[in-house]
């Protein structure tokens, strides 16, 4: 006969933790990117640890990290022993950067383009193990601003613009003589080797 302990009834426990978003509200050109720094505690000791910006907060029914997550807005890093730690995260301002999503984070006077739900306030959410972990995910809400001094890195996930080649530097030519170049002129070459 199969038993199944306490621990399979009932719903999941509550995540115990905290984070910060530094700074928030977050002062971002429109159509851009900014870093913020993210800090929590509360997370599995020793795994990794997910830090993403979503549409949705974790608490709604509905919340899906693969619909409601930016997957071009998210960092992963090593845990630590007493599961705290920190993270650089991009938070964007406008449509979600995949284009893929159809939803952005936008001030209440920006423009919003049709079929895209305009959220003005988006949650910065961290959990553990895995990604979709979301019994240890913990959240706060985040604005974007233009107030500020807002920072223009230009569009997130966008192809990097590519350097200019470095020119290769050729010998210099050496000259002929007048009677060599009158000889060669027209002349097969021929490799031996």
């Amino acid at each position: 006969m199969l038993v199944l302990g306490a621990a399979a009834s009932g719903p999941p426990a509550a995540a115990s933790g905290a984070i910060t978003v530094t700074p928030n509200p977050v002062p971002v050109a429109a159509n851009s990117y900014t870093e913020v720094e993210v800090s929590w505690t509360g997370q599995r000791p020793g795994t990794l640890v997910f830090a993403s910006v979503c549409v949705k907060s974790t608490k709604d029914p509905d919340f899906q990290v693969g619909l409601h997550c930016s997957p071009l807005a998210q960092v992963e890093t090593n845990g630590s022993a007493d599961g705290s730690g920190s993270a650089r995260l991009p938070v964007f301002r406008g449509q979600e950067p995949s284009t893929d999503l159809p939803w952005g984070c936008f001030t209440p006077d920006d423009p919003v383009p049709a079929g895209v739900v305009g959220a003005t306030s988006c949650f910065v959410r961290v959990t553990s193990d895995v990604v979709l972990n979301n019994d240890d995910a913990v959240e706060v809400a985040v604005a974007v601003t233009g107030a500020g001094a807002p920072v223009d890195r230009g569009v997130l996930g966008a192809p990097v613009a590519a350097a200019a080649p470095t020119p290769v530097a050729s010998p210099p030519v050496q000259p002929v003589s007048g009677s060599t170049a009158a000889a060669l002129d027209g002349a097969p070459l021929r490799f031996t080797g």
